[in-house]
């Protein structure tokens, strides 16, 4: 049982003091409903015959926050920040030209074939996984892998659980190494101008050292099915358009190569896919419609809506009695320890997109760095920490294979607590 003493303007809790003036301003009430009923809209998992997606949430709840008053036409407009819109639409174009060649199935192909064993290739797809999703948006890279691996494994009558725990883990692991693995490194990239390869240079050691601890916690859950001997006789799959592949390999490491003289890195890749889906028809006499067509589209439009909500819950000052129960439990958030601490908390109460968007504004200097490795690798203890996540587990329901929460969480628990550990340390040494 919790007491509380009312008085004029304040509630106190234990070691708690809450603004009642604050809390009860009828804009923070709208926000907060509208807020809560966009998260709530985005983090159920959609049900067989559901017509509900997080694009149409996010911008559902954007237009709740319009409506009602919260945020105006012109800061709606404004809160878009098409730095991180054109990031992510070349970065997503690069990703469906990479899988229209065949990238993807031939990789995974090669993994199979050298593996023999179960164990190996848990070992090989995590590792790939991880690198994949450095150069590109983890996103894609699941969205591609997952029904490879669920084929393989149940063509090996393998359990596909732990597979798809590490590609998970993997993939958000491997994209806190560079700026462009995932949404909200690009974002954080572009508000705190850290230059591409000084975060490189920081950040791959947290990669690497997670990726590490990541993969002996799996394979201590699940030894039993790493002894497994692996089919022979698998299809090798071949590049489908080579001209293609090589064309866009070169733009690629063309992009990679520019990051490190240039600080704006939400133009290039746009620039590069544009110029490349331009020249597809002459180089490889592929219609760029089919391209244009496979990109995630969702993506740009949930990022669109996230950003007006998230303005909503700024401006109505939800973030600000945040900041001040937090401070009241005598928790300072200018303190490394509770900071990361604070981040993957939001992160895993409203996904690691969203928290980096809402904790931004507070943050500065070192902490921006900060805020890249623990809301991402706090994305590993839930469900619904990272998009990534839900990607894989939907498409895994698809084929019959369901993750409960607290198999996810069994393993992703301990991963999240040693892996952010390991990366404040690492970052602040």
């Amino acid at each position: 049982m919790v007491l509380c003493i009312v008085s004029q303007n304040y509630i106190f809790f234990p070691r708690k003091i809450f603004n009642t003036e604050l809390i009860l301003h009828p804009m923070l009430i709208t926000g907060l409903a509208i807020f809560l009923i966009t998260y709530a809209l985005i983090s159920i998992r959609r049900r067989k015959g559901s017509r509900i997606t997080r694009p149409t949430a996010a911008l559902f709840g954007a237009s709740l926050m319009i409506i009602f008053g919260v945020v105006s036409v012109e800061q709606a407009l404004s809160s878009i920040d098409l730095n991180i819109i054109f990031l992510l639409i070349g970065m997503m174009a690069m990703v469906s030209i990479f899988q229209f060649s065949g990238f993807f199935e031939w990789i995974i192909s090669r993994i199979v074939l050298i593996s023999r064993t179960s164990g190996r290739l848990f070992l090989f797809v995590s590792i790939s996984t991880a690198f994949l999703s450095a150069l590109f948006v983890n996103d894609a890279v699941v969205l591609f892998f997952t029904p490879i691996i669920l084929s393989i494994t149940k063509e090996n009558g393998l359990d596909p659980v732990p597979f798809l725990i590490s590609e998970i883990f993997s993939a958000n692991i491997g994209s806190v190494a560079t700026e462009i693995g995932n949404p909200q490194n690009a974002y954080i990239a572009i508000k705190s101008s850290i230059p591409f390869f000084h975060y490189l240079l920081l950040m791959l050691p947290v990669s690497i050292v997670s990726l590490a601890i990541s993969l002996l916690i799996i394979y201590y859950f699940y030894r039993g099915e790493m002894k497994r001997e692996l089919k022979t006789d698998i299809e090798k799959k071949m590049i489908r358009n080579n001209k293609l592949f090589y064309s866009a390999s070169i733009t690629m490491i063309l992009i990679l190569f520019s990051f490190f003289f240039s600080r704006n890195i939400a133009i290039i890749p746009f620039i590069g896919a544009s110029i490349l889906l331009f020249l597809s028809p002459f180089i490889s006499e592929v219609d760029p419609r089919r391209i244009i067509k496979d990109i995630d589209w969702g993506i740009i439009l949930f990022f669109v809506g996230l950003f007006i909500v998230l303005e909503g819950v700024i401006l109505s000052g939800i973030l600000s009695s945040m900041m001040y129960a937090f401070d009241s439990l005598g928790l300072q958030i200018t303190s490394p320890l509770w900071y990361v601490t604070f981040v993957a908390i939001v992160s895993n109460l409203v996904s690691n997109v969203p928290a980096v968007l809402l904790i931004s504004p507070i943050t500065g200097g070192k902490f921006w760095l900060l805020l890249a490795m623990s809301s991402t690798l706090a994305g590993n203890a839930t469900i619904i920490g990272a998009v990534a996540n839900i990607i894989v587990l939907e498409i895994a329901s698809l084929w019959g294979v369901e993750i409960s929460w607290t198999t996810f969480s069994k393993v992703g628990l301990p991963v999240t607590i040693l892996t952010i550990i390991s990366g404040t340390l690492i970052l602040l040494i």
